[in-house]
């Protein structure tokens, strides 16, 4: 058995480029896989851009890019013999031509579910996934090159991919609702578990190289700065709770570079918001890896998770790893007793009152499911799932799936 693994956005690890959890679980994969050897497998990424060409692309670069690699790749993997070869697909807009690999068994990842994640963002929850894809199945031939991209590639990808591999029930929830004809079977809800991370070190010793003093709360955030990870809520909680008496020495630690279309704009944002803080020191170490993602993780108190749209989120089970708690948004991985969960309304109110609870028992508590959940076990899960596909026919050719 081979694997061929094709990733829009992997290969780039020695830039260290803000690319997202799409290209962290591929590297992941490859040096998981690459140290158990469960199979052979040969990898297919781009071979002209770079990371940071991807990151800084403008919507319409994007759209090319994901164009040429469809092509690139689906050629690469028409070159596999489909008989003694699975796909794994890292992608959905920027993956192969489904369609074309229906003799191929592929096996699809899915980061993210672009339909829901814009009728989360774009449409602001006022138009269902559901909705969205009936109205493509209506009117998608007048739809332009880029949401062709979304919708037209994730319909395919849900009618010809032999199976699907999603990090929470909610997304395999959304897929059935919005592609009802689709076997429940096909989709493997896989949670990611904990990255692989250094040790912790000393706190106090973490916060004397960065500069921070013993006695603050030190509060961290860490992904790219992108609208839809929502770092502006924070800042926003705290200029509300600096009006209030009390207010404590607080460090915000907000770590990620800016990415994507928005990327820079955001970033433009946040730091607006962050100059207007008064008694609040906010800090933007810029994208972390290695030893300074250790020591910024070891100095802080508690991680912040504001994400308004999270399919998962590796970096909060790497902030379990370090014994944080966290106060996130609704999160697949998250429960109370790791910390608090707020809404928008909320979040000032559960922030206030995570700081008064015993941080140090949630902390633990957290560290201990990312101990029992390690990145390991769901990569040795993956590599079942693709041994079962080679042994499974091809995917099916009926008509595409949609809402009836």
């Amino acid at each position: 058995m081979k694997v061929l693994y094709s990733a829009a956005h992997g290969g780039f690890a020695r830039e260290h480029a803000p690319l997202g959890g799409g290209a962290a679980i591929f590297e992941m994969l490859s040096a998981e896989w690459a140290r158990t050897a469960p199979f052979a497998v040969a990898y297919f990424t781009p071979q002209t851009n770079t990371g940071h060409d991807i990151i800084n692309f403008d919507t319409g670069s994007y759209a090319r890019f994901s164009r040429q690699f469809e092509a690139a790749s689906t050629q690469a993997i028409r070159r596999e013999d489909p008989a003694g070869t699975v796909v794994l697909v890292n992608d959905i807009a920027e993956g192969p031509e489904f369609k074309a690999l229906q003799d191929y068994k592929v096996v699809t990842i899915w980061h993210v579910d672009v339909v829901a994640y814009i009728a989360a963002i774009y449409c602001r929850k006022l138009i269902s996934p559901k909705t969205l894809v009936r109205l493509y199945r209506l009117l998608g031939a007048l739809y332009p090159g880029v949401l062709q991209l979304i919708f037209k590639k994730q319909s395919d990808c849900v009618q010809y991919s032999a199976a699907h591999i999603v990090p929470s029930a909610a997304m395999k929830d959304i897929i059935l609702h919005c592609y009802p004809d689709t076997e429940p079977g096909k989709i493997h809800v896989l949670g990611w578990g904990a990255p692989p991370a250094l040790p912790a070190v000393d706190k106090q010793a973490a916060r004397r190289q960065l500069g921070i003093p013993a006695d603050a709360l030190v509060l961290i955030t860490l992904s790219r700065l992108s609208p839809e990870k929502n770092q502006q809520l924070l800042l926003d909680a705290l200029a509300a709770w600096e009006r209030q008496p009390g207010y404590p020495t607080i460090y915000v630690l907000i770590c990620g570079g800016a990415a994507y279309m928005h990327g820079k704009k955001h970033e433009s944002l946040l730091r607006a918001k962050a100059a207007k803080l008064s008694n609040t020191q906010v800090r933007f170490p810029g994208h972390l890896y290695g030893e300074q993602k250790q020591l910024h993780f070891s100095a802080a108190d508690i991680y912040v998770f504001p994400s308004s749209h999270e399919s998962y989120g590796l970096t909060l089970m790497e902030a379990f790893q370090y014994g944080l708690p966290a106060l996130t948004l609704e999160n697949a991985a998250m429960q109370p007793a790791f910390g608090a969960v707020a809404t928008p309304e909320t979040f000032l109110a559960e922030l206030q009152q995570l700081v008064q609870s015993d941080l140090a028992a949630k902390g633990r508590a957290a560290q201990a499911f990312a101990l029992r959940n390690p990145f390991s076990a769901a990569a040795a899960r993956l590599a079942t799932i693709l041994s079962d596909a080679a042994s499974s026919s091809p995917a099916t050719r009926a008509a595409a799936p949609g809402p009836k």
